[in-house]
């Protein structure tokens, strides 16, 4: 945060260890081992000019999402519950879906209420910004499914938030499904498993490549 608040968010800053450690109140020492660390890890680029003299530092783009990342947690907080949108492209996934509906279907039932249909829509969001809305939604807490173990194989928690479905064209038709959290699961966070009592894809006449809209409207919001 400090170094996207002397500029590093824009571009090469000329930002030396002794500075940075008397804005974050560390010694010159310990600053110069946190740059370190935050460079192996992929969060800034270092730039030695004028023979070593000056170091000039920017900002990945790892580090940008990750400061988006919280930016957005910290405006749902202050902002209060608000309703979110996601937006992404409906893929075809890898076929695994239908398995653990039916693995984890009893708890669907009696925690969410509904008789799952066998298969789930799996939706990659459109951008990092859509991802970060996703943390947004996560965040809220949602109706949980515990994890347990069948013939010594191990399934994991599952999370449940209720959320309306849509194709992205302002048809109208909408309907209700919920966005898994999934502990354990193949795909990274830009890709959104949902589930429904009906098959979306039929019902909204969803095809793969349709831009799919996904609002998702904390409880306590009227």
């Amino acid at each position: 945060m400090e170094i996207a608040k002397a500029g590093g968010l824009r571009g090469r800053i000329p930002l030396s260890t002794a500075r940075l450690g008397e804005i974050t109140s560390a010694s010159q020492q310990t600053a110069s081992r946190k740059l370190a660390y935050l460079e192996d890890q992929g969060y800034i680029k270092r730039f030695d000019i004028n023979g070593n003299k000056v170091q000039e530092i920017t900002l990945t783009e790892k580090a940008i999402i990750e400061l988006r990342n919280l930016h957005g947690e910290l405006s749902l907080i202050f902002a209060g519950p608000s309703e979110i949108v996601m937006r992404g492209r409906a893929i075809s996934g890898i076929g695994e879906g239908r398995y653990y509906v039916t693995k984890y279907a009893d708890y669907f039932r009696k925690n969410l209420g509904i008789e799952p249909w066998p298969g789930t829509l799996n939706v990659k969001l459109l951008d990092d910004r859509d991802v970060v809305l996703r943390s947004q939604v996560e965040i809220q807490g949602g109706i949980i499914m515990r994890g347990f173990t069948e013939e010594e194989r191990s399934f994991g928690d599952v999370f449940a938030y209720a959320v309306k479905i849509s194709k992205d064209n302002g048809n109208g038709k909408e309907s209700l499904a919920y966005f898994l959290k999934i502990e354990r699961t193949h795909y990274d966070k830009s890709v959104v498993e949902l589930i429904s009592s009906m098959k979306l894809r039929d019902v909204l006449d969803i095809k793969d490549g349709d831009v799919v809209r996904i609002v998702f409207l904390p409880k306590n919001r009227k």
